[in-house]
Order: structure tokens, then C-alpha cells, then sequence
């Protein structure tokens, strides 16, 4: 792997190419944290490029009280194109959104549902922000 993204080193298995992850290939990592019961876990199963995330992709991040699941694309190693993701806190489902991601952020079009406040915006999305 080029780099672990947001944990230490994990496990690839998958096609390569020069020594980096290139094709179709999955991505784990699991290790403690320094807090007590802190179990982290990161998952891939998608497209490579260059030892880069980049394609059609599954990213789970699973920390020991929140849960992010993305599926959409990537490019240049960050979320880009259309997507999904949902978030949960302890287990319950806090938010789901539904769009267009840039440079790893929700921007362009989209849908963001909002459980524990109970809102749902439609529409532009700017650097992850909602714009009227």
C-alpha cells in the first residue's frame, strides 16, 4: 500500500501493479485503541490505482461507538463522484446522504437526511455544507 489512509498498515489482498495496489482489491485494518474497549476496524473492497482508492468502492469505518459506510466512487484516494453514505452512532442510524461528493467532500447535488434531528435537506451541497 502506498500509505494506511487513516489507520496503521493492514492487510491487501488484490491485483497489483509495481508494488501498489492496482485493480480490484480489499483493504483491512484492525487495531486497539488507547482507550478502554477502543477496537478500530477499517474496510475496502473496490478499484486501486496506483496504490490509490480510485473507482467504485465500498469504505466501511467502524470506531468503537460510530459507524460510516460509503459506497460511490473515489478518485485520487477521497470520495469523488456520486455516492452513498450512512453514518450510525451507537448503533442507531443518525444520518444517510445521498449525492454528489468532490475532493472528498459532499458538494453538488443531493439529499441529506438527518434522524436524531429529525430534518431532511435537498439540494446544493458546498465543501460538505448545505447551501440554500
Amino acid at each position: 500500500m502506498k500509505h494506511p489512509w487513516f489507520f496503521p498498515a493492514g492487510d491487501y489482498i488484490g491485483q497489483m501493479k509495481n508494488g501498489l495496489a492496482h485493480g480490484k482489491g480489499t483493504y483491512t485494518s484492525n487495531f486497539k485503541g488507547k482507550k478502554k474497549g477502543g477496537t478500530y476496524k477499517y474496510y475496502y473492497k473496490g478499484d486501486f490505482v496506483n496504490g490509490e482508492r480510485h473507482g467504485k468502492a465500498t469504505q466501511i469505518i467502524h470506531l468503537p461507538t460510530y459507524f460510516i459506510k460509503y459506497q460511490g466512487g473515489f478518485k485520487n484516494d477521497v470520495p469523488h463522484g456520486h455516492g452513498t453514505s450512512i453514518n450510525k452512532y451507537k448503533g442507531k442510524l443518525e444520518q444517510k446522504y445521498i449525492g454528489e461528493y468532490k475532493n472528498g467532500y459532499m458538494h453538488g447535488k443531493g439529499k441529506m437526511i438527518n434522524y436524531f434531528e429529525k430534518w431532511t435537506k435537498q439540494g446544493r451541497f458546498v465543501k460538505g455544507g448545505y447551501k440554500k
